[in-house]
This record gives C-alpha cells, sequence and structure tokens, in this order.
C-alpha cells in the first residue's frame, strides 16, 4: 500500500487578525490524500486523522468505511492492484493556541475479505508562512467575500495552489451583485471594474485573449489548450520580490494594462474584472502563492490592509474571510506615486 498527500508538505493559515471579534485563533490546513494498492488487492476499512504539536496530539478525528463511503459516493472501498482511491479536499480547522507541525495519517485496510486488518502510516509536515508584503485592497468601493478562508470555501477543491484563494463581487446600491435577470454580463455590478496592483513587483505572468462568458455558460473546453492555468481565465501575476506573487484572475478579455517582464508601483491598473475562465459570473478572483503558475506553484494564506470594514479601517494587513463585505478606497491611487 502506498499513501500520498497533495502537497506533500502543508502550508497552514492562522487566523488570528479578522474585520471582526473572534472567540480562539483558529488554524486550518487542506490536502488531497491517495490510497494506492500496489502488489495485490485492498479494501479501505477506517482512516485516522491525528494532528500534533511536536509530540502534543492537538486533534483526532476517526473516519470509519462508512463515513469514507458516504464521502465519496462508492459502494465500496474495494481497490485492485495498481489502482487506488483519493480522499480530496480532506479540512481542517482547529483552535491555533498551538501551531500544527505535522499531521499523521493512519489508514486500515484487509487485503482479504474477512482478513485481519493491516495499517500504514503517512506523516506529513506542516509549515507556515510569514506574509511579506502588504497587499492593499485590489479593489475600489464595496464588494462582499463570496469565497474565502473557511471549510465552505470550494475553492479547496483544488488544495494546491487555491487552498486560500478569495473571490469578491461588487455590490451595487441596493445590496445586491446584478441588477435586472443577472444574464447579462453589464447586469453584474462587478463587471468592467479597475483592478489594480496590491503591491508593487515584476509582472511574472499574463493571459489576455479568452472570451468573456455569458453569466452561467459552460466554457468550451478547446479554449483552455490543454493548459490548466487557463482556466483562471485571463490573468496577471505580479512577483513582490519575497518568494510571493500576487494572482488577478477571471479578467476582462483584452483590458489588461501590463505586460510579462514589467516592473510595476502598487496602484498600478492591471485590468478590469470580467467573466473568463472557468467562472458562474463577473468576479474577481485573487491568490497569493509561491509563483506564478496556478496548480504548480503552492498557494499561501493572503492578508489585505488599506480597506474599511463593519465601521472600521484596516491601516495593516487582515485576512477577510467568507461573507465579508469590505470597502476600498473610493478613488485609486495615482499610479506610480506609491512604493511597492
Amino acid at each position: 500500500m502506498l499513501l500520498e498527500s497533495r502537497p506533500t508538505t502543508l502550508i497552514a493559515a492562522k487566523y488570528t487578525e479578522l474585520p471582526f471579534p473572534i472567540l480562539a485563533p483558529i488554524q486550518e490546513v487542506a490536502f488531497d490524500l491517495g490510497i494506492t494498492a500496489q502488489e495485490r488487492r485492498l479494501e479501505i476499512s477506517g482512516v485516522v486523522f491525528q494532528g500534533y504539536n511536536d509530540h502534543q496530539l492537538l486533534f483526532e478525528q476517526r473516519w470509519p468505511a462508512r463515513v469514507i463511503r458516504q464521502r465519496l459516493g462508492e459502494e465500496n472501498l474495494v481497490a485492485e492492484a495498481g489502482t487506488g482511491l483519493a480522499l480530496r479536499s480532506v479540512h481542517f480547522q482547529i483552535p491555533a493556541f498551538e501551531p500544527l507541525t505535522h499531521l499523521e495519517v493512519t489508514v486500515l485496510v484487509r487485503h482479504e475479505a474477512g482478513g485481519q486488518l493491516d495499517q500504514q502510516t503517512l506523516h506529513i509536515p506542516v509549515r507556515y508562512h510569514t506574509q511579506q508584503t502588504d497587499l492593499h485592497f485590489p479593489l475600489r468601493g464595496s464588494w462582499w467575500a463570496i469565497q474565502g478562508n473557511d471549510w465552505s470555501d470550494r475553492h479547496k477543491q483544488e488544495v494546491f495552489t487555491q487552498t486560500y484563494a478569495i473571490d469578491f463581487v461588487k455590490l451595487g446600491s441596493d445590496n445586491a451583485f446584478f441588477r435586472a435577470s443577472g444574464t447579462q454580463l453589464d447586469d453584474h455590478y462587478s463587471w468592467d471594474q479597475p483592478v489594480y496592483a496590491s503591491a508593487g513587483g515584476k509582472v511574472a505572468y499574463v493571459t489576455y485573449d479568452l472570451p468573456d462568458l455569458v453569466p452561467g455558460a459552460t466554457p468550451d473546453p478547446r479554449m483552455f489548450r490543454d493548459d490548466p492555468r487557463r482556466l483562471l481565465g485571463n490573468a496577471v501575476a505580479v512577483s513582490h520580490g519575497s518568494g510571493e506573487f500576487s494572482f488577478f484572475g477571471c479578467l476582462q478579455q483584452a483590458s489588461l494594462q501590463v505586460r510579462e517582464g514589467q516592473v510595476i508601483k502598487r496602484g498600478t491598473l492591471l485590468g478590469r474584472v470580467g467573466n473568463s475562465g472557468l467562472t458562474p459570473g463577473p468576479h474577481l478572483h485573487f491568490h497569493l502563492a509561491e509563483g506564478p503558475n496556478p496548480f504548480i506553484d503552492q498557494g499561501l494564506p493572503a492578508c489585505f490592509s488599506h480597506f474599511s470594514s463593519g465601521g472600521q479601517y484596516f491601516a495593516k494587513p487582515v485576512t477577510i474571510p467568507t461573507r465579508q463585505i469590505v470597502f476600498g478606497p473610493e478613488t485609486a491611487p495615482e499610479e506610480g506615486t506609491q512604493d511597492g
């Protein structure tokens, strides 16, 4: 039996600063678990997840076979030799009084019907990242974080780059994010809104030629050209010179104002919100990562500064969680006047 996790080392998020009071600091991790039958058939009987701070056990969850079947939607948990099963988007949130240093995942199997249980344990290291870049909120006006950092975030279906990604939609004066039926692009308040660089750096990746889709339309797979990065639509990634790359996706076709290799300042106009890529409607997709390539470079937790929420102004970086309404400055900074 072969056990694998993706990523092989987990980057945990720790939430101590939020736009509202919290009961306790929270930490979270997400990963995919692969179980492969190598030389003989196996049937999974259960999985035990344990999280540690060095030798101190912080949490334990036991998933019997019936729970795993429900999660996978499978009638049985049998893997023939040379095949396997994947537990996708395994996610844990726990108090962060002591940081996770590693997880131990123990998988129990039977190799023959009615036979004795066998088990194997996978050790998964966990590390934390301290954000080096002060990311100013990149939008103007009122925006709703429809997906952010919690268990309800569907970005965690892709646990390598988008674990901590955020999607923003603009709210109108009626507190809705689209007018009329919402079936046309310009029904959406997000459509054609300017997107500014959160910090200075060097443009590391640009995609500009994907068409904007009618809201709810299914994209033609051929437009992605077998390049998974294009699933996030027209995009700009900016290297901040500290091992951190900000990524702005789902932008409007031909709206991009920067080119690869260009050095830019904070506040530079990058492009406009569109509906390109694999997307249900106009919005801005943002994530922070160790490189410019989605699905290749590992994602990082991201905090923003210079926005208002709940009647407070945040000059220092804080986490924007799912369902938070935030307000960016009503006027954009003059391009090139602020340091990155």
